[in-house]
């Protein structure tokens, strides 16, 4: 997520920094970073950053690496994003479906929500083959850069200005996993095109040597979700792209729990 420095104007100043530093951390991702990253990220003093990090540690909403001294999101943070997710019990729901789609594409499936700006992971399956990609059930990636979010984007309607905030959220600071800033224009085009023809795709702009197609489902009265397949790009070409994305919406089409509708085409 991207993060804003702490501020005067916040009521309580100390957590307001201790939650600057958790968004920071989420950005960073597997790799961490230094105390002296950390601090200049987020604006703050360096000593201050360290007992609110220790706080964190103390907490399991950070972790320290033995080996690096690199720090990292601890496992109870990811769990909030789990359990925020997992409230309506999405992933033993939708866990058919996301096996069948790995099993027949061998590829990585994800199952994603909306969180504001961004789509939030709430399940994976990953193929018997390895594929090296960075993602983590619980964690928040903007919606604009992902086959997930755009999907979303296109079957809830999100046009226009509206688009103009997802846009920016991909303009966050220099990370291992910053991805690419995309432009509202840019993003307008995509989501277009995705709801013509139902499926979104996303070619290397959220992680390099990387592409994704997604499709999303909707429901009266509840929040849209989507599920996305991910793959190299060596093994996801155009054709190919299109032929997974068929096979995408085929398997929702068959497997999505009750009250969930494929978003149309066109």
């Amino acid at each position: 997520m991207t993060t804003t420095p702490a501020t005067e104007n916040s009521p309580v100043g100390s957590v307001d920094k201790a939650l600057v530093l958790l968004g920071i951390l989420a950005e960073a991702g597997p790799e961490g970073m230094t105390l002296r990253d950390i601090a200049a990220a987020g604006d703050l003093n360096k000593a201050s950053v360290h007992r609110l990090l220790r706080a964190l540690m103390h907490r399991g909403y950070a972790d320290q690496s033995p080996n690096d001294q690199r720090y990292r999101l601890g496992d109870a943070a990811l769990e909030l994003g789990h359990a925020f997710g997992a409230g309506e019990n999405l992933s033993a729901l939708f866990a058919p479906a996301l096996a069948s789609i790995s099993h027949r594409t061998q590829e990585l499936v994800h199952l994603g929500q909306m969180d504001g700006v961004r789509v939030l992971y709430l399940d994976k399956v990953e193929p018997e083959r390895t594929l090296r990609v960075w993602s983590r059930i619980g964690s928040r990636t903007p919606a604009a850069r992902t086959a997930m979010g755009r999907a979303m984007l296109a079957a809830d309607g999100i046009r226009g200005a509206a688009l103009t905030a997802y846009a920016q959220a991909t303009e966050a600071a220099d990370t291992a996993h910053a991805g690419t800033a995309i432009s509202p224009a840019h993003l307008a085009s995509v989501v277009d095109l995705t709801a013509e023809r139902g499926w979104s795709t996303e070619i290397e702009e959220n992680e390099q040597g990387i592409a994704c197609v997604g499709a999303a489902l909707t429901r009266p009265g509840g929040r849209s979700v989507a599920v996305s397949v991910t793959g190299p790009i060596e093994r996801m070409d155009e054709s190919r792209r299109a032929e997974v994305a068929a096979l995408l919406r085929e398997e929702l089409d068959r497997l999505a729990p009750a009250g969930f509708v494929l978003a149309p085409l066109g």
